[in-house]
């Protein structure tokens, strides 16, 4: 399978390219500046640069490519990045080219997902998110629905914090209010989680909490 990463050169975006390498996956990967793609990948992953705001770079990361992992992150990218517009750019592409998976990153914080119910710690983070980054709340927001309301097979896989590294595996993957989720994953367990919802059809249309 032909895979296109967009936040390759986040943490967890690295970890989704090296699990993806591992198995056995033809990866691509769409940054800024190919001269963060780290030498070890070699000739086994293609480097496309370009910008999140160039609708036809973007589509073009997406010729041949039969599902997306966009690890684009206001947490992790920064709010200065255009990652709004990225995303709709990404979904566009997606449904021009046929595209239909899509695995994607969130935050409990920003949407819950109706299976769930609010506890404490997520009521917390929210207002928390709200208050001191409202701009990284208001990109998540916009991003999760330009994502959700697109007819694709999306999974939006949910973390409140990440650490980095790789953990030993996630413990807890399920929703809040109804399943023990704690409050961070491991960025290397996040990223094998959602390489393996490439072909997992259990989580399509949802998005589940993770934790270690």
């Amino acid at each position: 399978m032909r895979v296109t990463v967009f936040g390759a050169d986040n943490e967890v975006g690295g970890k989704v390219v090296e699990e993806l390498i591992w198995r056995g996956y033809e990866a691509m990967v769409f940054v800024s500046d190919p001269s963060t793609v780290p030498s070890t990948w070699g000739h086994r992953v293609q480097v496309v640069g370009g910008q999140l705001t160039d609708s036809v770079a973007v589509a073009a990361a997406l010729e041949r490519t039969e599902a997306v992992v966009n690890t684009l992150d206001p947490r992790l990218d920064g709010p200065g990045a255009h990652l709004v517009e990225g995303t709709a750019h990404i979904v566009a592409a997606m449904q021009h080219h046929g595209v239909r998976r899509y695995v994607g990153l969130g935050s409990p914080a920003v949407g819950l997902c109706p299976k769930e119910q609010p506890t404490p710690v997520v009521k917390i983070h929210r207002v928390l998110l709200r208050a001191l980054r409202p701009r990284v709340h208001g990109q998540m927001r916009q991003m999760m629905a330009t994502v959700t309301g697109a007819e694709l097979d999306w999974t939006i896989v949910r973390f409140l914090h990440h650490t980095p590294g790789r953990g030993r595996g996630l413990k807890y993957v399920g929703y809040f209010g109804h399943d023990a989720i704690g409050s961070s994953a491991a960025a290397g367990d996040i990223a094998a989680f959602a390489v393996t919802q490439l072909l997992d059809a259990r989580h399509i249309t949802d998005a589940p909490a993770v934790s270690n």
